[in-house]
């Protein structure tokens, strides 16, 4: 047998795995025709991704006529395995702020109920959280929707598995002064941009039309520190750490509010497209009710952050 017959052997398998991950005991099977043409497989390959899952008691099932094939068993387990994805290792921001906390609490914590096991690494930069996921680096990265969808839109071959809502990356941005008097951007003016951060990029970007400013790239966790020592003149930052941190000492207006403004403050799951069983995982064992309500927990010290 040629290496390209076993390699698209093993996607059909990963594929048709990822698929009947989403079911129940008691559902349908899809037919032959639907895998075939969803996942440009022949005939010949599904029957033997099939038959292989069937052999490993990955799933029994049993044919009811005209009425089609049914899952008798399913071992989620051994779907996980089959489509490599037996354990997960996600990236998401640094943790500074209740909301990050409690979407990693989240996470750690729903998929712990199902016994997956779940590591976290934190990237700062969409940018590069999303480069690691599409490349497999990593399983999966938490980004905001609005950077999730500006890299789908300029090629980035992932996809969003779940989206958790308004309000769950972050409750909105502000604009920092490091002049106690200043209150908008003036030309002039030297501003903080993070290049790596899809978000801060295009805030600040979008601040600084037609101002003749500097801007001065600096990764936006040091931007407050940046202000402090009036390195530069101004910076967008997270509203949230201001509060909970108590930076009472910092000069800040609210940003005029856009329409993309949403989709930023929205927090998502992304992965490589290819990766079908991660997105099957999360849409399998994430609940979106219960995840808000552990981040609220977190929020207000209901519930010790843990992940």
């Amino acid at each position: 047998m040629s290496e390209s017959f076993f390699k698209k052997k093993g996607i059909a398998i990963e594929n048709i795995a990822s698929e009947i991950y989403l079911l129940n005991v008691n559902d349908r099977l899809p037919i032959m025709n639907e895998l075939e043409q969803k996942y440009d497989l022949s005939r010949g390959t599904v029957q033997n991704a099939l038959a292989f899952l069937k052999k490993e008691e990955a799933i029994k099932t049993k044919s009811r006529g005209h009425l089609g094939t049914f899952l008798e068993e399913i071992d989620y387990k051994k779907l996980q395995n089959f489509a490599n994805a037996d354990r997960l290792v996600g990236t998401m921001p640094l943790p500074y702020s209740k909301l990050y906390e409690g979407l990693a609490t989240g996470l750690y914590t729903l998929f712990n109920d199902q016994q997956i096991k779940l590591n976290l690494a934190f990237l700062r930069g969409a940018k590069e959280r999303i480069e690691a996921s599409e490349s497999g680096t990593y399983d999966f990265a938490v980004v905001s929707r609005f950077a999730a969808e500006e890299e789908i839109n300029n090629g980035k071959e992932i996809a969003i598995a779940l989206a958790f809502g308004p309000n769950t990356y972050l409750s909105k941005h502000i604009l920092i002064f490091s002049d106690k008097d200043k209150t908008e951007i003036e030309d002039g003016m030297k501003i903080g941009i993070d290049e790596d951060s899809l978000d801060h990029y295009h805030l600040t970007k979008d601040l600084t039309e037609g101002k003749k400013v500097t801007l001065v790239n600096y990764p936006a966790n040091q931007l407050i520190h940046a202000i402090r020592e009036k390195e530069i003149d101004a910076g967008v930052w997270n509203y949230d750490e201001i509060i909970e941190k108590g930076y009472t000492d910092l000069n800040y207006v609210d940003i005029p509010v856009k329409d993309y403004h949403a989709s930023i403050s929205e927090a998502v799951i992304v992965c490589s497209k290819e990766r079908l069983m991660i997105q099957s995982l999360f849409k399998k064992n994430i609940s979106i009710e219960q995840m808000h309500d552990i981040q609220h927990k977190v929020k207000t010290g209901q519930l010790v952050p843990r992940f």
